[in-house]
């Protein structure tokens, strides 16, 4: 009899363990299936244009906020760039250098609650429109202090190294 108890209570404990699991497995899936990828590339895509505002205004503190403070840019023909706080100093060097105007155009967004994906298509014209330089980027954004901000931006041109 007391065998038959204990089969009993474990067959029970088993049902229940099973139901506290599909109830587990449930709530991950509706958490994962409450993120809005339609929502998540609007806002990546406002943050591109909150780029390039702050780029034509000269505001390296503004571009500096566009970037995790563990962010890091990786450009052409340089060591990559890490933290804010040398994003922010490296733009304002480059700023007060003279910049050119910066236009930059999404093609695709993907991604997911943890990492979006951006790929611009960007360039760099004189005051006449003339373009001085374009090229392509591959950027990764996630989510900080409830904005999703550049976490990888990776770049390059499509006009070839000047030759000597």
């Amino acid at each position: 009899m007391k065998k038959m108890n204990f089969i009993k209570i474990i067959l029970a404990a088993l049902i229940l363990i099973s139901f506290s699991c599909k109830k587990a497995a449930e709530s991950i899936e509706t958490a994962k299936t409450t993120f809005d990828l339609e929502a998540a590339k609007s806002a990546i895509e406002s943050a591109g244009e909150n780029f390039v505002i702050a780029f034509n205004k000269g505001d390296s503190i503004g571009l500096a906020n566009c970037y995790t403070t563990d962010a890091k840019m990786m450009g052409p023909n340089e060591k990559s760039i890490i933290g804010r706080p040398a994003i922010q100093k490296a733009f304002s060097g480059w700023i007060k250098s003279g910049m050119p105007t910066f236009t930059m155009k999404t093609i695709e967004v993907w991604g997911n609650e943890d990492l979006m994906a951006a790929e611009e298509e960007w360039a760099f014209s004189d005051k006449n429109g003339k373009i001085l330089d374009s090229g392509k980027s591959i950027e990764l954004f996630k989510m900080e202090d409830g904005k999703w901000r550049l976490y990888r931006d990776c770049y390059n041109s499509d006009m070839p190294i000047p030759k000597k």
